[in-house]
């Protein structure tokens, strides 16, 4: 099927591509069909497109390429509604907002996309009793030492 979106035009789309979020996303309950798209293959940035709306567009990442220590359980009552039967069938993208420049970019690890990769099924969930944040930097800037003294 082909896709008309305003970042990157038509696109010719399978149907097996296609995952079902049977309840939307926050703020876009209405749109249940999404795509990822990954326009450059040396970077880790993809798009989570909706095949219903072209204008809606989320920039994603696997969060464990900026913080390999990022971990969390999925609640039972989300896994039986994405069917997640075993582990390596899980996807993980998190949504990353780019204002200005990629240095103040910051990545929400506290509301994780789960699809289920299999079955092509997703959901936003919102983590419990965590220190995660919705505005996590997502590139940390490290000042350079300098032995013996001030930078």
């Amino acid at each position: 099927m082909e896709i008309s979106t305003v970042r990157f035009g038509e696109i010719e789309i399978q149907d097996t591509e296609v995952i079902t979020f049977s309840q939307g996303l926050p703020g876009f309950e209405q749109l249940q069909q999404y795509v990822i798209i990954k326009p450059n293959l040396e970077l880790p940035f993809s798009f989570l497109q909706s095949v219903e709306d072209g204008e809606v567009a989320f920039i994603v990442v696997s969060p464990f390429v900026f913080y390999p220590a990022y971990e969390f359980d999925i609640s039972e009552d989300a896994k039986q509604e994405l069917a997640i039967k075993e582990e390596t069938d899980v996807l993980v993208w998190n949504i990353v907002s780019i204002r200005d420049n990629l240095e103040d970019a910051t990545i929400n690890l506290l509301a994780p996309i789960i699809v289920n990769n299999k079955d092509l099924l997703g959901k936003q969930i919102i983590l419990q009793g965590t220190n995660y944040t919705v505005k996590q930097k997502l590139i940390s800037v490290q000042q350079p030492v300098v032995e013996g003294g001030e930078v």
